[in-house]
């Protein structure tokens, strides 16, 4: 009997159980006391659980029979352990007389220089002074990065603090790029000058501050567009370096600064009357009419003030620059 059989057998046994037909559920049983299944087909069918449970059936009968087919299942499964547990002896035996074979035989002499043994290699100390290469020491090198690292071909101007400028500014664009060193330099000497052009060609407060401020800027790891721009040339240095930090944020701040300065315009009130309900305006998203609204000059006098409504169903918020 296979597991098709054993399952087949196993689902009529539990409709007849539910059915409460005593008849089928000892006609069933009996087939399966006639085949002993083996334990890998009981435990992929689970019919001994079922089996098992019937020991304790209300019918005497079903009862009895159970407690037979479990016994006979049990005593059949474990047969095949007494055979492996005297295999095993038996090979336990072999490998004891193999074992006291080897230690009866004459142990072969190692072999000798000028009458002296031969050293061992401390294989310990030589694994040990040559560490690996493990990732993580190949991730930490390309993380440093930097212009003491690469050594570009970098001519002082003679005047330290331009210097220093200039290799923090390298710093800051060759941390986590794979463009050559040379062209990460001239893009770093080129700010540098058009920086120090700026203020009168001195190093004064506010130069430090305009670099301070563009090397913070391109150091920024959430904002690694901009340093690709630089580096590739797609931002010309001339425009970088008259950006202000509104101009030089990610798309992503950019859109988080519209959207808080967007909700700030419809939460404020200023002096103007307090919002008003009205049924002039619909709403595009749930097509309703029930709004509020009230107006702010946020553009030039010249031009029509902008009014802000919202739906009072969805909450749903716009803006638009006249009354409808």
């Amino acid at each position: 009997m296979n597991a098709d059989d054993i399952i087949r057998l196993k689902k009529s046994l539990t409709k007849a159980i539910e059915g409460g037909k005593i008849e089928t559920v000892l006609e069933l049983m009996n087939r399966l006391k006639d085949n002993t299944p083996s334990k890998e087909l009981l435990k992929k069918t689970e019919i001994g659980l079922i089996i098992g449970r019937q020991r304790t059936h209300p019918n005497a009968e079903v009862s009895k029979l159970a407690k037979e087919i479990v016994r006979k299942w049990r005593d059949a499964v474990s047969a095949p352990k007494i055979n492996e547990t005297s295999n095993g002896s038996t090979k336990s035996a072999v490998s004891e007389s193999k074992a006291e074979t080897a230690k009866n035989a004459t142990p072969k002499p190692s072999p000798t220089v000028n009458g002296k043994p031969p050293k061992r290699e401390n294989t310990q100390d030589s694994m040990s002074s040559s560490p690996p290469n493990t990732p993580s020491s190949v991730d930490s090198e390309k993380r440093e990065r930097s212009f003491d690292r690469d050594r570009p071909p970098y001519k002082n101007t003679s005047v330290a603090a331009r210097d220093k400028c200039v290799k923090m500014l390298y710093d800051s664009m060759a941390f986590d790029s794979s463009a050559d060193s040379e062209i990460i330099l001239l893009r770093a000497t080129t700010i540098e000058k058009t920086v120090y052009d700026q203020f009168a060609r001195q190093v004064t407060g506010q130069y430090r501050d305009k670099l301070r401020g563009l090397i913070s800027n391109l150091r920024d790891k959430k904002n690694p567009g901009l340093r690709k721009r630089v580096v590739d040339g797609d931002l010309q240095v001339q425009d970088f370096c008259t950006m202000s930090k509104e101009d030089m944020a990610s798309e992503e701040r950019k859109a988080r600064d519209n959207e808080i300065r967007q909700e700030n315009l419809f939460k404020a009130r200023g002096a103007g009357p307090t919002q008003a309900e009205t049924d002039m305006f619909l709403c595009g998203k749930c097509r309703n009419r029930k709004c509020t609204y009230y107006q702010m000059q946020t553009r030039s006098a010249d031009e029509p003030m902008t009014t802000f409504v919202t739906c009072t169903v969805c909450n749903n918020r716009w803006k638009t620059g006249y009354v409808e």
